[in-house]
């Protein structure tokens, strides 16, 4: 039998969510991207000054050792001798990608809105990150960089953060080479989980096959946004206790 507590439990739970949703198809619920920002960077500087960001956790994102992850070297057609590129979208303080591919030079450049932030709280606690974070928006990257130019462009639990998720991903296809991959790593639909609170205001999800993103008010087709300009594959993946989005888009065309 089941305990009358959970179930009144799982009833609440059911009938906020159902209530949130209508609030927020309503534009009754949530928040938008440049006022959310500011509690973002709250939430940094507290982990970095306060708390010290539980350094042991990202030690290994200090370590000039650290080799490149196995899932992406995959993605880079790089025969021993060749130099790779890779950007690092929404990167926060310090980027997560490893710096070492033996017979390469890997050349990783991270961008983040709030980088010059990170930057001065870090140098505040003389935390000196191997590769400092620049200052970009994932939608406007061809501001920063040259078309064509990266040989991998890669985002982790950042793109749901972005004010245009679908935009951020057409400006990282646009900056990698052609045949080149865009790789996206996010937890599953982070807004509804999230409760849309601060910057998670996108879901990231695969729906009957296609990947998909919505903001609780619509809903979009990576798959048909992206047609015949880049191959996408998408699955779900988990760690620890999260759910995960991994997408690959493959790009087809210069430009």
């Amino acid at each position: 039998m089941i305990d009358l507590g959970i179930r009144a439990r799982q009833a609440r739970r059911f009938l906020g969510r159902a209530r949130m949703k209508v609030l927020r198809r309503l534009g009754l619920w949530g928040e938008d991207w440049a006022t959310a920002l500011p509690k973002e960077l709250r939430f940094w500087r507290e982990a970095l000054e306060e708390r010290r960001l539980h350094l042991t956790e990202w030690k290994h994102c200090l370590d000039p050792e650290l080799e490149l992850q196995q899932e992406l070297r995959g993605l880079i057609p790089a025969p021993p001798g060749s130099s790779v590129r890779i950007l690092d979208v929404g990167s926060g303080p310090f980027t997560q990608l490893g710096k070492r591919w033996p017979g390469r030079t890997v050349e990783i450049v991270p961008v983040d809105p709030l980088a010059d932030h990170y930057n001065e709280i870090l140098n505040r606690l003389s935390i000196r990150p191997l590769v400092p974070a620049m200052f970009a928006e994932g939608e406007k990257l061809l501001d920063h960089f040259p078309a064509d130019s990266f040989d991998l462009a890669y985002a982790r639990n950042s793109l749901d953060h972005s004010y245009d998720p679908l935009a951020a991903m057409r400006s990282m296809l646009a900056v990698v080479k052609p045949l080149h991959y865009v790789y996206l790593w996010h937890v599953a639909n982070e807004g509804v989980r999230e409760r849309y609170t601060g910057l998670h205001q996108w879901n990231l999800d695969i729906r009957h096959g296609e990947f998909v993103i919505d903001n609780g008010r619509r809903k979009e087709s990576v798959n048909a946004a992206f047609g015949g300009r880049a191959e996408i594959s998408c699955e779900f993946q988990e760690s620890g206790n999260d759910k995960l989005v991994v997408a690959k888009l493959r790009k087809l065309k210069a430009g």
